[in-house]
């Protein structure tokens, strides 16, 4: 006998298909494949026509993203330090505790009062730490966005800004003890050399973004580049006038001279100690600043659509 029918009801209802549905769901809120030619670049002719205007173009929209690169940064740190109780700050107690032995110890060695050196040391290396960010990170700066690269329809600049501003976030958690130790040693002094040194870390954050720009373009194609650059920048600290003065060089004190991180460090460090930079150590720190963007920018504008190839 055939079963009765349910009235009012099929007895073989289709089932919903919840994965369809949410595909369905996600490609309707899926935005528009990307067709702007002020994002992306597409055609390899316009780049060989015009990689300067493009690479400078690229330069421009990175910066204005600032947004972008500035959570990226920050959300890098906190990834860093992810359920850490003091989290970056580790960084200043290491600073604190290190600056602290060396100077005891360099302060009886050069004979040296301790608050002296210290605020020399404190100084000094607080800007080393974020030179050597700079140098060692800058060479794979590239290679570890390749996943945002190559899914991101951003420019490649965004990357290097987003590098630069993660160490000055750094930096100014080291700053924390130079800080310190100058309002205890001479806190007026330093007040007055604050306008001064702010010039020479905006020299020093100019240099950082064209050294990112050569050194990641660079390390993109030659990966060797970063181990190259760890053993460069253990050897650039014991000839970089960190925890002794270029003047205890006697005749050899021009080892310090063509040091450029020298340059930069005088720059933000002489006058917050009470003094000036000399006139030549201005003069070296711009002429090179001049080379140091024009090799960086030629070097970004020849290769730069090269980069996701490489990675």
């Amino acid at each position: 006998m055939r079963a009765p029918a349910l009235a009012g009801k099929r007895p073989f209802a289709r089932r919903p298909d919840p994965a369809g549905a949410f595909a369905s769901r996600i490609a309707r809120l899926a935005p528009p494949p990307v067709t702007s030619r002020s994002v992306i670049v597409l055609s390899a002719d316009e780049v060989r026509r015009a990689p300067y205007a493009l690479a400078f173009a690229d330069l421009v929209r990175g910066f204005r993203m600032s947004q972008l690169w500035g959570a990226m940064a920050w959300f890098e740190i906190r990834q860093r330090y992810t359920r850490s109780t003091l989290g970056p700050l580790w960084l200043t107690l290491s600073l604190a505790m290190y600056t602290g032995a060396i100077a005891v110890i360099y302060g009886a060695l050069f004979k040296t009062p301790l608050s002296e050196l210290l605020a020399y040391l404190t100084v000094g290396m607080a800007i080393w730490t974020y030179c050597t960010a700079i140098l060692n990170e800058g060479s794979i700066v590239f290679v570890v966005s390749e996943v945002a690269i190559k899914q991101m329809p951003a420019p490649l600049s965004v990357h290097i800004y987003r590098h630069v501003w993660r160490t000055l976030i750094l930096l100014a958690h080291n700053a924390i003890v130079p800080a310190l130790v100058l309002a205890w040693v001479h806190p007026l002094a330093s007040l007055k050399g604050v306008p001064e040194a702010s010039i020479g870390l905006l020299i020093l954050v100019i240099n950082s973004v064209a050294v990112v720009i050569t050194l990641g373009t660079l390390g993109a194609r030659f990966r060797d580049l970063s181990l190259l650059m760890t053993n460069l920048t253990s050897l650039l600290f014991f000839v970089t006038p960190i925890f002794w003065r270029a003047e205890q060089l006697g005749d050899r004190q021009w080892i310090a001279l063509v040091n450029p991180t020298y340059h930069f460090i005088e720059l933000i460090r002489a006058p917050l100690l009470g003094g000036h930079a000399a006139l030549s150590t201005w003069i070296f720190a711009l002429v090179f600043t001049a080379l140091n963007c024009a090799v960086a920018f030629l070097l970004y504008a020849r290769f730069r659509w090269r980069i996701p190839y490489w990675l």
